[in-house]
């Protein structure tokens, strides 16, 4: 139930930093259980120091185009 309060707030919070609503996010919108804690995941890599930012960047780039990403 609380689940689908957050999912305003997470696809906006997405937007803002993406500059527009993602497909795999509008998908997942319906089955918040699944997208607060695909969020959680996601801010969680981005917080960590373990591995630098642009060698994350590199690698959600080389993911993008094994899976042939359009976004």
């Amino acid at each position: 139930m609380f689940s689908k309060l957050l999912v305003p707030l997470i696809r906006k919070m997405a937007k803002k930093r993406l500059g527009r609503d993602i497909a795999p996010l509008a998908a997942m919108a319906s089955h918040p259980d699944v997208l607060v804690p695909y969020a959680r995941f996601s801010q969680a890599l981005d917080k960590t120091r373990l591995v630098p930012a642009r060698l994350k960047v590199l690698g959600q780039i080389r993911a993008a185009k094994l899976v042939e990403c359009p976004f």
